[in-house]
């Protein structure tokens, strides 16, 4: 039998515990609502800004899909995806979308890597931002021509925690070396490479290699879907088949869609079964 003076030490210790168990209960919370938040920024300079699309019964599990835009790194603008925003938001409403831009190259500034390490910044300041905006730090890339180029090199150099899960090539670059790509005929291809690195292939080819998403494969690199012209007059199909041999090579999972009669503007391709296949793709790895 317990004395007088332990029956209330007992009493007072239950007392206690009831009380702190009341308290700590977790108070419901209202599901958020969907919500857009534009021009938000991620550095001081200018194009270092990004839209971000949040879905309702949002949380810190909710996947993010990111956009880069594309214009040979020197034009283009967050708006030019605004499209695709809308059919993502119609297709996979569960995701939430980052829109960026990213600091323009010319003939005097901004020239590689000005471009990718953009990308890592934005990256930064979305898990910085992950409570805030009630998202993960699982990422789902879907880059245009140039954009494509950054979506890769990000993914396959710069992503040293694997937050990418899968990552989505329009018609980028993959291989500045590429024979097809470095003895094209395409003045205004070779220019813009140029003006982008800085350099001619000639005088600086570990430059060209370095910028080359290819050279950074490896088996831990995220899985990959790529879709390429066959008509597309700026960047050779070998672009598209290099990457996919180094992948298999690697064991990186990947699908391959040539449109045989696209061109780099995808006139021709079939734009619904793309998106099918992008949706696909990433559920699979979500």
């Amino acid at each position: 039998m317990l004395n007088k003076t332990a029956r209330y030490f007992f009493i007072s210790i239950l007392f206690v515990f009831v009380s702190c168990s009341k308290n700590t209960e977790p108070t419901p919370t209202e599901p958020l609502e969907a919500t857009q938040l534009l021009n938000e920024t991620y550095g001081s300079e200018t194009n270092q800004d990004y839209d971000i699309y949040l879905p309702e019964n949002r949380d810190t599990e909710t996947p993010v899909i990111v956009l880069v835009h594309g214009g040979f790194w020197a034009k283009g603008a967050k708006e030019d995806m605004n499209l695709l925003v809308s059919t993502i938001q119609t297709t996979q409403p569960e995701y939430a979308v980052v829109n960026t831009n990213y600091r323009l190259v010319s003939v005097t500034s901004n020239r590689h890597p000005t471009q990718v390490n953009d990308i890592a910044t934005l990256i930064s300041t979305l898990e910085s931002k992950k409570e805030e905006y009630q998202i993960s730090n699982n990422y789902y890339f879907v880059g245009v021509s140039a954009g494509a180029h950054l979506s890769l090199l990000y993914t396959y150099k710069n992503d040293t925690n694997h937050h990418v899960k899968a990552v989505c090539s329009i018609v980028g670059p993959t291989d500045f070396t590429d024979p097809a790509y470095v003895n094209s005929g395409n003045l205004e291809l070779q220019l813009f490479g140029q003006v982008f690195l800085g350099d001619t292939y000639e005088n600086n080819p570990s430059l060209y290699q370095e910028a080359s998403p290819i050279t950074h494969v490896d088996a831990q690199d995220a899985p990959t879907i790529l879709f390429y012209g066959g008509k597309d007059e700026l960047i050779p199909v070998s672009q598209a088949t290099r990457l996919q041999d180094k992948l298999n090579e690697a064991n990186v999972p990947m699908e391959y869609t040539l449109f045989p009669d696209a061109k780099h503007d995808l006139k021709g391709a079939d734009l619904n079964e793309m998106i099918t296949k992008i949706n696909a793709f990433f559920d699979t790895y979500k």
